[in-house]
């Protein structure tokens, strides 16, 4: 199992998680007004190879081979030019946060990442992940991999857990 400190001040900012698999339907959405559940079981987590978040290049910034190099081969509104490797959790196992409401972005139900991690530690304000509650959206935090350190936790398995539906 691991916990996630911030990496401004080491204040935890996770419960204990154990690594999954990414969902298979992390990456879908649904029509606008429907309320998804929470993406992440209670007490996981998981690293997403793929970059996500701002900043955002549209569709007709991006060199056709690097789109399918990522697995895209229709045109798409905009791709995630973030860093990859962000670590998604359940809200409920985020501690030690502030959400920051005007950086909620373009939501019209709930929050989205639209203007970058609308969360940040509670002792040095660094901001360091997005909560994501909006319409047709699963909910989730997304910790940012350059704002977190990841930490054992004493006396655990460390080892992965498969996902369960």
């Amino acid at each position: 199992m691991f916990g996630f400190v911030c990496a401004g001040c080491g204040l935890e900012l996770t419960s204990p998680l154990s690594q999954v698999v990414l969902p298979a339907h992390a990456r879908q959405k649904y029509g606008n007004g429907l309320q998804l559940p929470v993406l992440m079981e209670p007490g996981t987590l998981v690293v997403d190879p793929e970059p996500w978040g701002p900043p955002w290049r549209t569709w007709e910034e991006i060199d056709p081979d690097e789109a399918a190099a990522r697995g895209v081969f229709a045109p798409v509104h905009a791709l995630s030019d973030g860093a990859p490797g962000a670590i998604v959790i359940a809200p409920g196992d985020a501690r030690g946060t502030l959400l920051v409401p005007e950086k909620g972005g373009g939501y019209c139900c709930g929050l989205d990442w639209g203007d970058g991690p609308n969360m940040a530690c509670a002792a040095c304000g660094l901001p360091m992940a997005s909560r994501i509650d909006d319409c047709s959206l699963w909910q989730a935090v997304w910790l940012a991999p350059n704002a977190v350190r990841r930490l054992p936790v004493d006396g655990t398995d460390a080892a992965p857990l498969s996902w369960k539906s």
